[in-house]
């Protein structure tokens, strides 16, 4: 493959990631990353186990995360859209912004059928800080695995930062920013 088409596919790649990963077959890593488990946290002073007054929304915090996991492992972009308000803003790596749940949904199916077939999102580290009883800052480090990996290669991990707000006694995400880890 020519340099230019590799550039092409690398640039395409990172902007389709929800997790903007900049994904190549023919990217080689110096050491993996194996997965570990998510943890939740409250804001300080909280409580995060036990009967606290914000397990319940950092329970609805993990689920909304799972439907997002599962949209994407199964291509459904429109699904993955579900998981953010209609007037959602999404930017991913290189500073695509994407505007709208419809945006989303229509830009994230055409991905998932193409450059992110058959690949999964995965969460590292996460850190969700309730800021209100209706707005959650969420800080999480991931990655895509394609097929049947199974641990983050360094050059496809990515911080990104999520507001989710909570509407109709639903929790969606409003805002996400993505970026890739310097290593």
């Amino acid at each position: 493959m020519g340099i230019h088409r590799y550039a092409r596919r690398t640039i395409r790649l990172a902007l389709a990631g929800g997790l903007g990963m900049a994904l190549t077959a023919a990217a080689t890593p110096t050491q993996a990353v194996t997965p570990v488990s998510r943890a939740l946290s409250a804001q300080a002073g909280s409580e995060v186990s036990g009967t606290g007054p914000y397990d319940t929304e950092l329970a609805a915090l993990a689920r909304l995360w799972q439907r997002q996991a599962d949209a994407w492992a199964h291509g459904n972009g429109m699904a993955y859209a579900a998981t953010y308000t209609t007037d959602a803003d999404f930017v991913n790596v290189t500073g695509d912004h994407l505007r709208t749940r419809n945006e989303i949904g229509t830009k994230f199916q055409r991905y998932l059928g193409n450059q992110l077939k058959n690949s999964r999102i995965h969460t590292l580290e996460e850190k969700i800080h309730l800021l209100s009883p209706s707005t959650a800052f969420i800080i999480r480090k991931g990655c895509v695995f394609f097929g049947s990996e199974r641990t983050c290669h360094p050059n496809t991990l990515s911080w990104n930062t999520s507001i989710a707000v909570k509407q109709s006694g639903q929790w969606l995400i409003r805002s996400f920013h993505n970026t890739l880890v310097r290593h």
